[in-house]
């Protein structure tokens, strides 16, 4: 590509952008926003664009075919999922007959079920001389037939890039020494505020930054000889990057016709790097440190650097560094696979149940219409097929489930009270104490919905440096909350604050000079002891050095009670530094607390105790901690909305203003708000001094039946773990986990989202009493209380999204950890606050770690709502990003008529009816005897206690509040 072309700019420019559709699209770790990893690509069907995805990143688009094949024969995919798979893509060409004891179907399943890969013919004469007569006369015959066909299908290598060429040719690796040299560069241009000392330069951009290290006195690499001057030339004439990546394209001999490739290939090479500059390009409020970072800028150093590895390279090779001139040099690799068609025509032969003679039978008509069809089985197509069979399976327990529950479902009482309500999440790690909660009886009752409870904010808490919002992604917030000290606790609060400020301040001090010659030296002696010793008790002790702090801090330095700036004047237009209003009016309030309770189908009845919980996970040493957090808050802790939620709820003024709307909560009902920790399971409690006296007794037993349950759902979380003894006590399963969380050295201090695979959208009445293993997102919503559907419409417009992009996260890092995940967690390094790096020098790492994906089964999320084809096809037909997601199949929709129960699932053609093939589903008398000692993913299970009519007559005993001091 020649400088001066009349196109270039153009030309240059998309080759940018198509980089940038391929590249990761993940921020900064410290706030881990789970997303769709080939989100750019879901205009695509999903198979078409996972295997696009595929060919462009060499990345794997499914598990293995050796996978789906142990699956099988451990009975996690069933034969008539298999079957319905091949049938649903040959339809009616799958009873055509390609020999005489053999049609199209049986072709493909036979081939589904056989390994007939390979590439050499060690393996074939291997089973030679292991076979019988019979079977040796086969084979002979087979590799005879062979001669006559051309090569088996297999996947033709393809070459953008020199680097490619030249692993091939076996001379040096370039990207071994540009990425030397590149990551140290963009570890400094991007940092966040880690390094002691930022990179001198930054706000002219990453080239001019790089290109002035060098003017200064920076050497060539030893791989990149002569680099220096090119820099130096860079700096002096302040070359702009478009104008450099040009010119080592025109260097390099890369034509228009390869530009796109070329420039895709050379960004993923590094792509963690290289999609953090495309990410920070186009969303400016995460990068912190207010450097101009872009795709291009990136690319143009890294080109220089190539450009000069490559000639080196080249040059010592004796070959040359022009594009075109360097892959003629590849060898020709389309050689015809003769022992993997014999392997296929015995494989073949074997089961249509042909012998010697019959395969030499078969006349060259017959032959080369059999090859055709087994030519359009590639093994890509074979593992789209197995993965359509994989879900399926999990599909129809799960449909099966629901119907087998429903002629014993437990039915609200309206004209009995409840004695507590509790608002959860729809995470899936909820579902595991909600149904503990239910256990306890009929009088608890609990719902699900998204975590930021309705209120999107900018919240700053107490001691925060600047407001974050906590609301979905795809929301920007009009309104900041505020965190404030109470009156009574504003001269406390400015103390504890001076004193944090000195503290944080003597802390960055030490770190400093611990990093420099006299300092490091000096501090080793003073402070090493003691910090040896602290060391010590951490790892020997990880539980109870971490309480006992906890308990120390809050003694002597107890956090004063605060209070929310969350309801503000009618006509007040304060705003804050950012432009935002402070607070709601109460039109507002209103309006966040009716569309909470409306789209739970909370509207009457009310218990005398309300809680709504957030959640968040605490652990240590854990650079993915927030990807544990709420991703409906912004991967924050939702304990600060659900607090909102609640207070907004409490109002009087709201209360009144919410008669007019239809609902009207007793004036001896109180909201509270708190927070679920989902890796120590801890709960905490915000705003306890505002409680009425008259429900302290009803708030004990309330926070009594949830602190049991709290302990249930982790002794079944510690089935999961395998250094937990199983089986557990509730106690014991507690302890566990707590300690777990607390251990420095944990890399599983939990499994985050790893079990998810479905979302429920209806009323608790579809799924309580069924034991769902931790698998389901539950989103209540009442469709009786929804004529239009509007409410559904929102929850599906916003609970959609975040489940499926949770859910392709995790499919994603799955299927391939080591592209699109990052990695075992054991080499990991934090580098600049934005990301993980394996040791100290690596690319940067995207996706999920294997800890997290290693018990995940990859597949779609099967979303089921109750409604009818009618109300979901209209409401797709609304809503784009809905639509786009259940067309392309992204995730999988059925649906439960409210009234009659009968299901659909949504195909190819539209909503079809389902069936439920079994009823039959095991009964067990509570949670605790369905998972026992089982440590593997369970089907759907009835559990008697949660379908109890009446409460159990088991001692309730209630705690008292002075002795809980977990209360926040």
């Amino acid at each position: 590509m020649k400088p001066g072309h009349s196109t270039e700019t153009d030309v240059l420019e998309h080759a940018l952008q198509t980089a940038r559709h391929i590249l990761p699209d993940q921020g900064p770790i410290g706030v881990f926003i789970h997303h769709n990893t080939l989100h750019s690509f879901q205009h695509l069907r999903f198979h078409d664009a996972v295997q696009e995805a595929a060919s462009l990143t060499g990345a794997r688009p499914y598990l293995d075919l050796h996978e789906f094949r142990a699956a099988f024969h451990a009975g996690r995919i069933e034969e008539a999922d298999l079957a319905a798979a091949i049938r649903s893509h040959l339809g009616e060409s799958g009873d055509e007959a390609i020999l005489a004891t053999l049609s199209r179907f049986q072709l493909w399943h036979h081939l589904m079920l056989e390994e007939t890969a390979m590439t050499n013919t060690v393996e074939l004469d291997w089973q030679f001389r292991s076979a019988s007569p019979a079977e040796r006369k086969l084979i002979q015959a087979a590799h005879k037939r062979a001669d006559d066909l051309p090569a088996a299908p297999y996947e033709k290598p393809h070459y953008n890039r020199h680097a490619e060429v030249l692993r091939v040719l076996n001379a040096a690796d370039s990207d071994v020494v540009v990425h030397d040299e590149l990551i140290r560069w963009c570890a400094a241009f991007l940092d966040q505020g880690q390094a002691l000392t930022p990179m001198p330069g930054r706000d002219l951009g990453f080239l001019q930054a790089v290109a002035r290290m060098y003017a200064k006195g920076a050497g060539s690499p030893r791989g990149c000889p002569g680099v220096a001057e090119d820099f130096q030339s860079i700096a002096r004439n302040h070359t702009p990057p478009h104008t450099v990546i040009r010119e080592c394209l025109h260097d390099l001999g890369i034509e228009e016709q390869q530009l796109t490739s070329f420039i895709s290939a050379t960004a993923a090479a590094l792509n963690g790097w290289a999609g953090m500059f495309a990410r920070l390009e186009h969303h400016e409020a995460e990068n912190h440190a207010h450097t101009p970072a872009t795709l291009a800028e990136f690319m143009a150093v890294r080109l220089v650097l190539e450009r000069r590895a490559l000639g080196h390279i080249c040059s010592q090779a004796r070959l040359p560094l022009q594009w075109p001139a360097l892959l003629a040099q590849v060898p020709d690799m389309s050689v015809c696979q003769r022992s993997g068609n014999a392997l296929i025509l015995y494989k073949i032969a074997q089961g249509a149940g042909l012998d010697a003679a019959g395969l030499e039978a078969i006349d060259e008509t017959q032959l080369n219409t059999l090859w055709q069809a087994v030519a359009t089985c590639t093994p890509l197509k074979r593992r789209e097929l197995w993965m359509d069979a994989y879900e399926s399976w999990y599909y129809r327990q799960i449909l099966n489930g629901i119907a087998a529950l429903r002629p014993k479902r437990l039915i609200p009482d309206t004209q009995q009270r409840p004695a507590a309500q509790y608002m959860f999440c729809m995470d899936e790690r909820e579902e595991s104490i909600r149904r503990a909660v239910e256990e306890h009886g009929p009088d608890y009752q609990t719902f699900g919905l998204a975590g930021f409870f309705g209120v999107a904010i900018d919240y700053q808490g107490l001691y925060d440096h600047k407001p974050a919002a906590y609301c979905p992604v795809v929301v920007t917030p009009a309104h900041e909350v505020h965190e404030t000290p109470l009156y009574t606790h504003r001269d406390w609060h400015e103390l504890r604050n001076s004193l944090r400020n000195v503290w944080r301040y003597a802390r960055r001090r030490t770190h400093f000079e611990s990093r420099t010659l006299s300092g490091g030296a000096g501090l080793s002696l003073l402070l090493g002891p003691v910090y040896a010793v602290m060391a010590a008790i951490r790892i020997l002790l990880p539980r109870g050095s971490v309480t006992t702090h906890e308990r120390v801090t809050e003694r002597v330095s107890p956090k004063p009670a605060t209070r929310l700036l969350a309801v503000r004047d009618t006509n007040s237009t304060i705003r804050t530094e950012r432009g935002k209003l402070l607070g709601f009016t109460l039109e507002e309030a209103t309006e966040r607390v009716t569309n909470v309770l409306r789209s739970i189908g909370l509207v009457e009845n009310f218990a005398p105790i309300v809680i709504a919980l957030g959640h968040g996970s605490t652990s240590l040493n854990n650079p993915h901690e927030s990807a544990h957090d709420c991703g409906a808050c912004g991967g924050r802790r939702g304990g600060a909305n659900a607090r909102l939620f609640a207070g907004l709820a409490n109002e009087p003024e709201v209360r009144i203003a919410l008669r007019s709307k239809g609902i009207t909560i007793p004036a001896d009902t109180w909201f509270i708000g708190g927070l679920h920790d989902t890796a120590d399971d801890n709960i905490s409690y915000s705003d306890l001094a505002d409680l009425p006296h008259a429900l302290v007794d009803a708030f004990e037993q309330a926070d009594h039946v949830l602190d049991l349950s709290r302990r249930m759902s982790a002794a079944e979380r510690c089935r999961r773990f395998h250094n937990a003894s199983l089986p557990i006590t509730p106690d014991a399963g507690l302890h566990h986990v707590e300690t777990r969380a607390r251990q420095l050295a944990q890399p599983r201090p939990e499994y985050g989202h790893c079990t998810n695979a479905v979302a429920v959208v209806g009323r608790r009445s579809l799924t309580r009493g069924l034991h769902l293993d931790r698998r389901a997102f539950l989103i209540s919503y009442d469709p009786t209380i929804d004529p239009e559907h509007q409410l559904l419409e929102r929850i599906l417009a916003a609970a959609g999204p975040v489940g499926a992009g949770i859910s392709l996260e995790y499919y994603f890092s799955a299927v391939d950890n080591e592209r699109y995940g990052c990695g075992t967690k054991l080499p990991h390094n934090v580098i600049g606050l934005l990301g993980i790096m394996n040791g100290h020098k690596s690319d940067l790492r995207t996706g999920l770690p294997l800890q997290m994906v290693e018990l995940h089964e990859p597949m779609r999320l099967l979303i089921i709502a109750e409604s009818t084809p009618e109300a979901l096809l209209g409401i797709a037909g609304r809503q784009a990003e809905v639509r786009e997601l259940v067309v392309n199949r992204w995730v999988q929709l059925a649906c439960v008529d409210p009234d009659t129960g009968a299901m659909y699932m949504f195909t190819d053609k539209g909503f079809v009816p389902y069936v439920p093939d079994k009823l039959d589903i095991p009964l067990f008398d509570n949670s605790a005897a369905r998972h026992g000692l089982h440590r593997q993913h369970l089907t759907p299970a009835l559990v008697a206690a949660a379908l109890r009519r009446s409460a159990p007559h088991a001692e309730q005993t209630v705690h008292s509040m002075e002795h809980r001091p977990r209360y926040a």
